[in-house]
């Protein structure tokens, strides 16, 4: 998946990009508009899916001065799917919803044996590498950290989350599981890795990447 543009799921050029982009308007926009919102592409390659999106009639286009301007036509009889597939477009927070699932497969609450409280193991799975820095294309790996408590196994969830990861997202899933007093080992040691968490891991689940390498007071 191309996690900044994860619309080309529905095709390589750029016309599910452009569509976007209008759709995530909902103003009309010029040619020069979309082209510097979409972030891709060359202008010219921009006006011609312009073009062949009018052609199909899902957007329309009329003279305001010098220029034409474009919108989404909402009365277009694929304008509901349009809407409802790009509602439904959010990764992040589909991924989330996922791993969330198998964390709890895998570490489920557990009863305290004192209180018989019940308590939910921490556990943080957190993106780094180029998917969160946004600069991921189709072809990259998808990094995860994934901290477990300390003392407990962490294999089975590693495992699985590089199964269905590939799964959900057709890519390479490379996990770096540790627990909270290895990653403090690796903070007080100087590991490169920890500065590349630090710069740019975006969490999915439990406390931050921040939260965990905050010194004990």
């Amino acid at each position: 998946m191309d996690w900044p543009y994860p619309e080309r799921v529905f095709g390589p050029s750029l016309d599910p990009t452009v569509l976007r982009t209008l759709w995530r308007a909902g103003t009309p926009l010029t040619g020069a508009q979309v082209h510097r919102l979409a972030r891709t592409g060359s202008e010219r390659g921009v006006r011609y899916a312009l073009a062949r999106l009018v052609a199909q009639g899902i957007v329309t286009t009329h003279a305001v001065g010098a220029s034409n301007v474009y919108e989404l036509n909402d009365a277009h009889l694929a304008y509901p799917a349009v809407d409802a597939a790009f509602r439904a477009l959010d990764p992040w927070q589909a991924l989330a919803r996922r791993v969330a699932d198998l964390v709890a497969e895998s570490h489920p609450p557990v009863a305290d044996g004192e209180t018989g409280e019940t308590l939910t193991p921490q556990v943080t799975v957190s993106v780094f590498g180029s998917v969160a820095r946004g600069t991921a294309d189709e072809k990259s790996d998808l990094d995860l950290l994934v901290v477990v408590p300390d003392g407990t196994g962490g294999d089975h969830l590693a495992d699985r989350l590089e199964v269905e990861g590939r799964r959900w997202t057709g890519q390479a899933v490379q996990v770096y599981l540790t627990t909270p007093r290895r990653l403090a080992l690796a903070r007080d040691a100087g590991d490169p890795l920890v500065e590349s968490l630090r710069a740019d891991a975006r969490r999915v689940l439990g406390p931050s990447v921040d939260e965990l390498l905050r010194p004990a007071s």
